[in-house]
């Protein structure tokens, strides 16, 4: 694969661009630019609602001005997505509430470097989420940092950003790291092993990239000021670590509970369904009324995703997003280096304007039918999950990390954006610049 034709093609014009068809697109983009001024920030002082409540009023707009009808409202909702945050965030909070992450934290207490400690996490969430998928790594090990970063008195925005932002680099390294990657494996038949080959010198190049600029940006403040401190209750900080019979029952019943939602990850089943059969053994194996349980999952959460989905779906209904991807990929000509650096630009806009899953659809059949297909699939599957990291809104990671910290650390859109959109481009251009030379 390394002797590629560098001769002048061009994108196959089966696009069908002229037969899309287009419905109410000037609601659907004024509704989907209003809901996402409003959940780029935690509260406007105009409308201080929060996020869940803004996606849930933009996704109301699209079904009251006829982008989506109702029926197609709930289609849109990804049901797998849902049940897998559900099921993740029943066994992350019986956890927490069987002090695990109190005990955990407690293990990073012989770390007396603030930086070595953002290697660990960042090197840890991005191992985890290329096994077990990033979005279920997001939820379990966002309370763990915010722990760690109490007991510890440290600043929790920075571990909090690398945790993000390395889950999804993470997630790039196999085909079933994230769903855009499972799609591109199951459409294009590229073999798993050979893709975690090819896909280890970009992973490499960014997470190095990803942790040189943390030590850029945040190095000098990981560690809360003396203000800071003070505001942080000593009780919260020392904590207790007998180990109470009961506690330990709970502790193992929830070591039982996430090995079961991993067996189903590692093995290929369905993840929304792993992670619930993992929290009904929570359920069954405790043996108490879990109202209590219940109570605690941060249901906000969970509706704030699903009235994404119906806002972000409504640029598809509209026939909007088809036709801007189609549009944009028939641009790409030229030699094969600058049908890379313009397929990969296309896909990092496209991934975040229209979000990676349906942009990695639109482009798989322009992808199939290209010359050195198989360079492209590894540059779409690259760039879609990379692209993730621009913004707070690129990937779910990134959300379920901003909405988990909630109040206790204020993960804000341009916070988040100085970081991840620098962080973002300059893997892309190292991780495309590698697989072109090496692919």
């Amino acid at each position: 694969m390394s002797a590629l034709n560098t001769g002048e093609t061009k994108m196959p014009e089966n696009l069908e661009a002229a037969s899309i068809v287009l419905r109410n697109p000037w609601s659907a983009i004024a509704i989907f630019g209003l809901t996402f001024v409003m959940i780029s920030f935690r509260k406007m002082k105009l409308l201080p609602i929060g996020r869940p409540s803004a996606a849930l009023f933009g996704a109301v707009l699209m079904v009251i001005f006829g982008v989506v009808t109702p029926e197609e409202a709930y289609a849109l909702v990804n049901w797998d997505t849902i049940c897998l945050l559900l099921g993740m965030m029943i066994i992350a909070e019986h956890l927490r509430a069987a002090k695990f992450f109190d005990k955990f934290s407690g293990l990073f207490e012989k770390i007396n470097s603030p930086f070595v400690l953002l290697v660990l996490i960042s090197g840890f969430a991005a191992l985890a989420s290329s096994i077990l998928v990033n979005d279920p790594v997001c939820v379990v090990l966002t309370p763990i940092v915010l722990e760690i970063c109490r007991r510890k008195r440290l600043n929790p925005f920075p571990y909090l950003v690398v945790l993000a932002t390395s889950s999804n680099i993470g997630s790039a390294l196999t085909l079933t790291g994230n769903p855009q990657n499972m799609i591109i494996g199951s459409v294009s038949k590229l073999g798993f092993m050979r893709f975690v080959y090819v896909m280890l010198l970009p992973f490499f190049a960014c997470m190095i990239i990803n942790i040189g600029l943390a030590a850029l940006y945040y190095k000098k403040d990981l560690v809360l000021t003396e203000s800071s401190k003070a505001s942080v209750p000593d009780s919260v900080l020392s904590g207790d670590f007998c180990e109470h019979e009961e506690a330990l029952r709970s502790k193992r019943i929830g070591f039982f509970a996430l090995a079961i939602a991993c067996a189903g990850f590692i093995a290929g089943y369905s993840m929304a369904f792993s992670a619930l059969t993992g929290a009904v053994v929570v359920i069954l194996f405790h043996r108490k009324d879990p109202s209590v349980l219940l109570a605690k999952i941060d249901w906000s959460l969970l509706l704030f995703f699903s009235a994404l989905f119906v806002v972000i779906g409504g640029l598809q209904t509209s026939g909007l997003s088809h036709l801007l991807a189609s549009k944009s990929l028939e641009l790409i000509s030229g030699t094969l280096s600058a049908q890379v650096w313009m397929f990969s630009g296309i896909t990092l806009v496209g991934s975040n304007l229209l979000s990676n899953v349906p942009f990695v659809l639109l482009a798989s059949s322009s992808v199939r039918a290209m010359e050195n297909s198989e360079l492209f699939w590894y540059l779409l599957a690259f760039v879609s999950t990379i692209a993730g990291n621009l913004t707070i809104f690129g990937s779910v990671a990134n959300m379920i990390v901003a909405e988990g910290a909630g109040d206790k650390c204020k993960v804000g859109f341009w916070a988040f954006a100085k970081f991840g959109a620098v962080s973002a481009i300059l893997c892309i251009l190292a991780g495309a610049a590698i697989l072109f030379a090496t692919a």
